[in-house]
């Protein structure tokens, strides 16, 4: 990724309280608030230095951030069939903490990328289903 030192910088600083918010949280809706500042972080940066991977990891992280919030609501007005568990916010967590290694070492995020896909899919229908199958690991 081409980015100018000062907007890693940038990012990386957001990144960092962003992860400690959501790691010094425990109500979920929280840790999806705070989680939300990476994305928007992201969206500043490529809106003043251009980067194709920046828009991808900016669709990703928005998408992740939409389902996740959409099921959470979906089990606050009673649909608790397929839940939310603490492991999946620890993982987001995680992911987080990977991503900000990554662009801080301007290593390739393509695989924190497929990692994040994997955990919105554990908050689906199906994803649940294959979670408590056993063959599905986010």
């Amino acid at each position: 990724m081409k980015l100018s030192s000062s907007m890693i910088d940038m990012l990386i600083n957001e990144m960092d309280y962003v992860i400690k918010s959501i790691d010094e949280t425990g109500d979920p809706i929280e840790k999806l608030y705070f989680f939300s500042g990476i994305p928007a972080a992201i969206h500043r940066v490529f809106n003043i230095e251009y980067d194709p991977e920046l828009v991808f990891i900016h669709h990703v992280l928005s998408s992740t951030h939409q389902g996740i919030t959409q099921r959470i609501d979906a089990v606050r007005k009673g649909d608790a069939v397929v839940p939310i568990v603490e492991q999946q916010l620890d993982k987001l967590l995680y992911l987080c903490k990977k991503l900000r290694d990554a662009l801080k070492n301007d290593l390739n995020t393509d695989g924190i990328m497929k990692k994040f896909i994997l955990l919105l899919y554990s908050t689906t229908g199906n994803g649940y289903y294959l979670t408590k199958k056993g063959v599905f690991k986010f």
